[in-house]
């Protein structure tokens, strides 16, 4: 069984990353000695890179032990609990597992199980800890806002997210905004690039996570935080109070509006948006300082992101801007030819 061996400091913060990912394996133990932690991992070509970048920034690594199966009191085994209720042809329909939400699961049901979902939720929240709530996804991520419709399936019947990462906790209705826990990396990535003073941009905030991290990790800095859903703004109000973070500005309104009331302001710009990021850089331009470092999200065709750069190139050009990639990785797959990935690139103005 292979497991990543962390010390007992980067504990907490890996087993957020690989829940969060979909990589903790279910119904095995968790290995202690006196310096390390071993989490049991499910690592499929999709998240093998993204476990990679996590595991070399915090020096974890991958190791082969033998596992242990455990069932803890007053808990069910998950995949045992599962194959009680489903047969394998049922089971390879049901999704790839759940995204978790602090106390609430967040699982893609299709209509031939739809009749057994109660029995899928019961199962999930048996085999939990935290979880207390199952939701089922029943739309598509779509409108301006980025929202889903979801069904409730089991358990507690709310749809408000009590969520912890990387140190910063957050609230939020589900229904109402956008936000994805698969994001944990990247947030933690790129609050470590950000440096103590700097005057940091998100727009497209949400309800708040990068731009909350940032804040948190460099008390000194100075964060604008740009999100246009009334809602998602609430809460990031709400999440800013929550983690005790004061120099956060929390702006609602349209990125396209609010960059040139912020002219000039930032030495780092964080776009979290892929669908239509590329669009939204001359407004990037114009909040920046004259050489900035910007974080651009979005979507390409596996294999073709030299292409990407280019066309982001064109554009900081026609903002009269030069620029170069400074780094470059994929976050996720986002369908059967397409990619997430995040460009760091520098642009300045000669």
């Amino acid at each position: 069984m292979r497991y990543i061996e962390v010390r007992k400091s980067h504990a907490q913060k890996a087993k957020a990353f690989l829940t969060n990912n979909g990589m903790l394996a279910k119904g095995l133990e968790v290995l202690h000695s006196a310096r390390y932690v071993y989490f049991p991992v499910i690592i499929s070509p999709e998240t093998n890179k993204n476990l990679a970048h996590f595991s070399e920034s915090i020096g974890a690594r991958l190791v082969e032990r033998g596992s242990a199966r455990r069932t803890p009191r007053g808990r069910t085994d998950f995949n045992e609990a599962i194959a009680r209720i489903l047969d394998p042809k049922e089971r390879k329909e049901l999704a790839r597992g759940y995204d978790p939400f602090g106390n609430i699961a967040m699982i893609e049901i299709s209509d031939a199980l739809k009749s057994k979902e109660r029995d899928i939720g019961n199962a999930i929240i048996g085999n939990s800890s935290t979880i207390t709530t199952v939701l089922a996804k029943s739309g598509p991520v779509k409108g301006v806002y980025r929202t889903r419709s979801v069904r409730y399936v089991a358990g507690k019947r709310t749809y408000i997210a009590d969520y912890k990462e990387n140190g910063c906790e957050f609230r939020f209705d589900v229904r109402r905004v956008f936000f994805s826990p698969r994001l944990s990396y990247e947030r933690s990535r790129i609050s470590k690039l950000v440096v103590d003073g700097e005057k940091v941009a998100v727009p497209f905030a949400g309800v708040g996570p990068f731009a909350i991290e940032i804040a948190k990790s460099h008390p000194k800095s100075d964060v604008v935080a740009i999100e246009l859903n009334s809602h998602a703004y609430r809460y990031m109000l709400a999440n800013a109070r929550l983690n005790r973070v004061e120099n956060l500005k929390a702006v609602n309104g349209d990125f396209m509006d609010v960059a040139g009331k912020f002219r000039g302001f930032a030495d780092r710009v964080v776009m979290p948006m892929p669908k239509t990021s590329l669009d939204f850089i001359p407004a990037a331009c114009t909040i920046a300082k004259k050489k900035a470092m910007f974080h651009i999200y979005t979507f390409c065709a596996a294999g073709h992101e030299a292409e990407t750069v280019k066309r982001i190139r064109k554009k900081f050009s026609a903002e009269g801007r030069s620029s170069r990639l400074v780094a470059s990785r994929t976050v996720r797959p986002y369908s059967k030819s397409e990619i997430e990935i995040v460009l760091d690139m520098e642009a300045g103005t000669s």
